[in-house]
């Protein structure tokens, strides 16, 4: 975007999506960066309907399979520094709706996040920050785990291109990773998918409203 379309689109609705993901090693049959892209991808489909901007995605993350071939995670401080600056410029320049939402270990990244944005929030009272995953969203099945059936269902449905189940006939696929993997299908993938999206797109609206 020009600042003159990022001006307009957040005096329209003055809403910030900020996707924030890893590059993790995910077994032999998905992309390093599928935590970021995951987080990317309902971001950009939920301003689809609530209106407002989504950055591009943060690749960088912490803890999860350090160690593992192609992981590249940062420390905690690295990410919580990271994580801060964005929040305080975002407020800075006007958003009155901060958005984060993490496609890496809920668990671990999102709290890590969330204890970020509370602090931001009791210096700054009048800002309003919340934190979301493909993960807690799901109303019934908030699961997550690693490179399993959900996210590899997930791509499936995103970025079929980038998956290659082949891969998990090799003696080795399922080291590291969630084993039901081998059941993951496009249609599991669609329909967890839309789920999870509606569930954002409501509760994003709901703040908004609140606002």
């Amino acid at each position: 975007m020009r600042p003159d379309e990022l001006a307009a689109v957040r005096e329209q609705t003055p809403l910030v999506y900020f996707p924030i993901g890893s590059l993790e090693y995910h077994g032999f049959h998905l992309p390093f960066g599928f935590d970021a892209m995951h987080a990317h991808e309902l971001c950009l489909q939920a301003a689809q309907q609530t209106g407002g901007v989504v950055l591009p995605p943060t690749f960088w993350g912490t803890e999860g399979h350090v160690g593992w071939p192609g992981s590249l995670l940062l420390s905690n401080g690295t990410i919580a520094g990271i994580v801060a600056d964005v929040l305080s410029q975002l407020d800075q320049q006007g958003f009155k709706l901060i958005v984060a939402c993490t496609g890496h270990y809920p668990r671990v990244q999102g709290l890590l996040i969330q204890g970020i944005a509370d602090a931001y929030m009791a210096r700054h009272p009048a800002s309003k920050i919340i934190l979301l995953d493909p993960f807690n969203l799901h109303p019934t099945d908030p699961r997550s785990e690693h490179a399993g059936i959900i996210e590899t269902s997930a791509m499936l449905h995103m970025r079929p291109e980038l998956v290659d189940m082949e891969q998990l006939d090799r003696p080795d696929a399922l080291d590291g990773i969630s084993e039901d993997c081998v059941d993951a299908t496009v249609e599991y993938g669609q329909t967890r998918f839309a789920t999870v999206l509606d569930a954002m797109v409501r509760t994003v609206n709901e703040e908004l409203e609140a606002l």
